[in-house]
């Protein structure tokens, strides 16, 4: 797994407000509207984006277990999945949930941001927004 590059202007403030526990997405003021994924440029206006912090209140729209190691980055079980943030509706986020039973899970379940540290196989680390049930 390749480190997230805090230096690329389109996609750093992403990482950079993971590192700093923050869910960042890149917004067009003009249209008022996500721009997902980032883009130096609103694709419907073409004026230039800027990034709006979430609160980080998202819902579940997909998942599954992965019980084989695919990814040798990751520990399995884990549990991959889609979410829509609370504010844009329209992303579909890719992450993983965490601190939960996979059986508890449901299409449209509440979810809330949490960060964690991803340790990629060469022993790098860096943060990242993942998700959890909503309590």
């Amino acid at each position: 797994m390749k480190m997230p590059d805090l230096e690329n202007k389109t996609s750093g403030p992403f990482w950079q407000a993971a590192a700093d526990g923050r869910l960042d997405i890149c917004w067009c003021a003009r249209c008022d509207r996500a721009v997902w994924y980032p883009e130096q440029r609103c694709p419907a206006c073409l004026s230039d984006t800027c990034w709006r912090t979430l609160s980080g209140l998202a819902t579940l729209l997909s998942w599954t277990v992965v019980h084989m190691p695919i990814n040798p980055d990751f520990e399995t079980p884990y549990i991959p999945a889609l979410v829509l943030p609370e504010e844009a509706p329209e992303v579909r986020i890719v992450t993983q949930l965490v601190d939960c039973d996979p059986v508890q899970l449901r299409c449209d379940m509440a979810l809330e941001a949490c960060f964690r540290q991803i340790r990629t196989k060469n022993g790098d680390s860096y943060q990242a927004p993942l998700f959890r049930p909503r309590a």
